[in-house]
C-alpha cells in the first residue's frame, strides 16, 4: 500500500505543475473519471456516505466565500493571508471565518501555508471566474432547492415520470404556482445573475463550431441567396446571442444576415453590435422570419415537455423552405450507457424545474418525426456533453 500512495503522490504533483502533463480535454475527462472510481473504490463505506451526504454544506461555503469575496481577496494576494488579514479585508467577524476557512482548506477549496495562514487554490481561483461566481448564486437562490424536492414530487406520483409543467418540484421548493420563469421575472438581481450564468455555462467545453462545420453544410453552394439580403441564421432563444456572435467571429465576412431572437426583458441587456439583428419573438408563437437558411435552437427543448417542445418546432418549422432551411438543435443526446454525471445532473435539474428531460437518440427522432421534421445527422465530438441535431422539412 505504500507502493500505491507513493504512486498517487508521485501522479498528484506531476499533474499539478503547469506544463508537467499535456492532455487534451477528452483525456482530462477519463483521467478525472478515473481518479474519482479510484476514490470510490479505496473509501470505507460509512465514510464514502458522509461524503456525499455533507456536499450541501460544501456547496453552502463555496456560496458564502463568493459573496463575501473570500476567493477573490486571496487571489488578488501576492503572498498567503492570515484570517485576521482576511477579516480586514473582507469584513467579516474572524471566529467565523476561521471556522469558514477550515471548511474550506478540508475541500481544497483553499489551502493552509501554515498556521492560521491561507493561499488561494484552483477551486478559488476558478469560483472568482464570471462563470464560478454567478453559477454559485443562481443555483444556491434558485436550481439547488427544486433538487432537494425531487424525492417529496417523486412519491406524490407513485414514481411515474413526471410530464406536467404546472407541479414540478420548483413548484414545491417555492410554495408556488408560478413557472421558474415567472420568479426570475419578478427578481431583477436574480435574472441578472440568471442571464449571466446562461452566458458563461459553457465556458470550458466545446463550442458547436468546433465539430460542425458551419461554412461547409450551411453556406457553400448557397452564397447567391445569402448575398441578396437573405437570412443564413436565427438564433431562437438565445439570451444575449453569444452563438450568433461566436459564427459571426469564426466566418467573418460570412453571407446572409444574423438575427437574434428572444424576450424583450433579455434583448435590452445585450449590447448593440454591428451585423447582428435583434428581434423580440416568443417561440410559441408563429416564427416571422420564413425561408431562413438556419433555424438555431440551443439548450431550449430540454427545459419543455413532448407537448410544449412540438408547438414550438411546428411553429418553427411552418417558416422553413423545403429544400434550403435547415434546423439546427444543440442539446444533450443522452447515451443510454456511459452517461457522464454533468449530462444526468442536467436531466435531473430539467426534471425539478419544469417536469421535463434531456433525450436520447431515439427520443429526439420521435420529437421531430411528430413535427413533420426528420434527422439528417447528429454531429458531436469526443469530450463534448452537448450535439448537433441537424434536421429538414421530411
Amino acid at each position: 500500500m505504500s507502493d500505491l500512495i507513493a504512486q498517487l503522490q508521485s501522479i498528484s504533483t506531476q499533474v499539478a505543475q503547469d506544463g508537467a502533463v499535456e492532455l487534451d480535454s477528452a483525456t482530462r475527462k477519463e483521467a478525472a473519471a478515473l481518479a474519482r472510481m479510484i476514490m470510490v473504490d479505496l473509501e470505507d463505506p460509512g465514510i464514502l456516505i458522509d461524503r456525499i451526504i455533507y456536499q450541501p454544506a460544501e456547496n453552502a461555503l463555496i456560496r458564502v466565500a463568493v459573496d463575501t469575496g473570500l476567493f477573490l481577496a486571496l487571489t488578488e494576494s501576492s503572498s498567503p493571508l492570515t484570517a485576521e488579514d482576511l477579516a480586514s479585508k473582507i469584513n467579516v467577524e474572524v471566529t467565523l471565518l476561521e471556522r469558514i476557512l477550515r471548511g474550506l482548506a478540508a475541500m481544497h477549496a483553499v489551502k493552509e501555508t501554515g498556521l492560521d495562514e491561507y493561499s488561494p487554490t484552483k477551486v478559488s481561483k476558478a469560483f472568482t471566474s464570471v462563470k464560478g461566481a454567478s453559477m454559485a448564486c443562481v443555483f444556491g437562490d434558485l436550481l439547488h432547492p427544486p433538487w432537494n424536492k425531487i424525492p417529496q414530487l417523486l412519491k406524490a406520483t407513485n414514481y411515474r415520470n413526471p410530464t406536467n409543467p404546472d407541479w414540478t418540484a420548483f413548484n414545491i421548493a417555492f410554495n408556488t404556482k408560478d413557472h421558474m420563469w415567472d420568479l426570475l421575472d419578478s427578481d431583477p438581481e436574480l435574472l441578472r445573475n440568471f442571464g449571466i450564468f446562461m452566458a458563461t455555462q459553457a465556458v470550458g467545453r466545446p463550442n458547436f463550431l468546433d465539430f460542425f462545420p458551419a461554412k461547409e453544410q450551411l453556406i457553400d453552394g448557397y452564397e447567391s441567396e445569402l448575398n441578396t439580403g437573405g437570412v443564413m441564421f436565427v438564433d431562437i432563444g438565445g439570451a444575449r446571442g453569444e452563438e450568433a456572435l461566436e459564427l459571426k467571429r469564426r466566418l467573418p465576412g460570412h453571407p446572409g444576415r444574423l438575427i437574434l431572437q428572444d424576450r424583450a426583458d433579455t434583448l435590452k441587456h445585450v449590447p448593440v453590435t454591428e451585423g447582428l439583428e435583434m428581434m423580440v419573438h416568443d417561440f410559441f408563437t408563429p416564427q416571422p422570419i420564413r425561408g431562413a437558411r438556419v433555424y438555431y435552437f440551443r439548450r431550449i427543448f430540454h427545459d419543455w415537455n413532448d407537448a410544449l417542445s412540438l408547438k414550438i418546432l411546428q411553429k418553427t418549422a411552418a417558416a422553413m423552405a423545403p429544400g434550403y432551411s435547415k434546423m439546427l438543435i444543440n442539446d444533450i443526446v443522452m447515451p443510454r450507457r456511459g452517461a457522464s454525471s454533468f449530462a444526468t445532473n442536467q436531466d435531473l435539474l430539467m426534471m425539478s424545474l419544469f417536469s421535463s428531460l434531456e433525450r436520447t437518440e431515439q427520443l429526439w427522432r420521435d420529437l421531430l418525426h411528430a413535427a413533420g421534421l426528420r434527422i439528417l445527422r447528429i454531429w458531436s465530438t469526443q469530450g463534448a456533453v452537448e450535439s448537433i441535431v441537424e434536421a429538414v422539412l421530411a
